[in-house]
């Protein structure tokens, strides 16, 4: 099989679950030592995760030198290769017309929560990639069930559902009593809120949450700096009790939640949701809406809501403070978290692409 990998999502974000997922799958076939040929923007080179990957420069096709804003919509190379297998990365088409097409759909957040061209360009652009698929990877059974309503002229023997993982990274380092934090932390206890800040992301909803609490502290990480509307709502409702981290790596991440009183994740829409696996693995208990993939990942280890509200985040923040409980909470998380890998993700997808190949082929 030539496999041809379409590296777009490295261009298209500094990080992100999206650049994690790419990156997990492409260290896997290096490791392996597959065969492959990976399509890449010269913004690539930007990308945290591409830089920890050395594949050698004859497993790359150099797209031509167009704004990332274009190319990001043409097909991209295959090479010669003849009857290609063709995984984009982000809802892209290869040029090959014999190319068997594998496309990722990650979650249906444009078609919700944006409006106007981008919304139009973007829905015109995955439904184009899905339709012409010969096989369809959803990150979950919530994100399969999306496509399938939008969608119900694609054939559901095309679709697959392959989970994602939190890297090995995430895991308790049996330092965390509150007591022996590191000084550079919050000393009160606080609560973890993780990734970016967009409107069904609910982060004010998270402020009025602690506010509520005048004891704990929120701490905010990765997503980038804060606006400035964001930086004062923040002053304004927890004066002194908020830090903001704007970039994270993994063992930074990792501390923080081994140090939190829990992970306070208030979005009320996820493809999947990798922070609620990753806390888990790292034994911090996890505080979650009710609602699209949000159950799937969380299983029956998340204290869930079923009313996105600042109250009733508030309660099981409370309600984290009884030891038994915590420690049922977090037990529970760990044997959550193991049902989900990077490694079980990848040879799922491997084999997927294995049998769409024969299929079509």
């Amino acid at each position: 099989m030539n496999l041809i990998l379409d590296n777009v999502a490295f261009a298209l974000q500094r990080a992100g679950g999206i650049s994690v997922y790419w990156y997990e799958l492409l260290r896997r076939l290096n490791r392996d030592g597959r065969a492959m040929r990976m399509v890449e923007h010269p913004r690539a080179a930007e990308n945290i995760f591409r830089r920890q990957l050395d594949p050698g420069p004859a497993a790359i096709l150099r797209e031509r030198r167009l704004p990332l804003w274009l190319s990001r919509y043409l097909p991209y190379p295959a090479g010669d290769a003849s009857r290609p297998l063709c995984h984009s990365s982000y809802y892209r088409r290869p040029q090959a017309a014999d190319a068997v097409e594998v496309v990722t759909v990650y979650d249906f957040t444009y078609e919700r929560f944006r409006q106007g061209v981008a919304r139009r360009v973007h829905s015109w652009q995955k439904a184009t990639a899905i339709r012409a698929a010969h096989g369809v990877i959803c990150i979950s059974e919530s994100t399969r069930r999306d496509l399938l309503e939008r969608y119900p002229d694609v054939p559901p023997d095309r679709v697959r559902v392959i989970h994602l993982g939190a890297a090995e990274d995430y895991r308790p380092l049996g330092t965390a009593d509150p007591r022996t934090r590191p000084a550079d932390l919050p000393q009160a206890p606080f609560l973890l809120f993780v990734g970016a800040r967009d409107s069904y992301k609910n982060f004010r909803l998270a402020l009025e949450a602690v506010a509520a609490l005048p004891d704990y502290h929120l701490l905010s990480a990765g997503g980038g700096p804060l606006r400035q509307d964001e930086s004062e709502l923040a002053h304004q409702m927890l004066p002194g009790r908020h830090t903001h981290l704007a970039s994270v790596d993994n063992e930074a991440l990792n501390r923080l939640y081994n140090s939190a009183h829990a992970l306070i994740y208030p979005s009320s829409y996820e493809g999947f949701g990798i922070p609620v696996l990753e806390a888990m693995a790292a034994g911090c208990p996890v505080i979650a809406v009710n609602a699209s993939s949000i159950p799937e990942a969380a299983g029956d280890a998340g204290l869930l809501v079923d009313e996105i509200c600042a109250d009733a985040f508030a309660q099981k923040i409370v309600q984290l403070e009884d030891e038994a409980l915590r420690r049922e909470t977090i037990d529970r998380g760990h044997a959550n978290a193991k049902r989900f890998s990077w490694e079980k993700c990848y040879r799922e997808t491997m084999a997927f692409h294995d049998e769409v190949y024969a299929r079509e082929r």
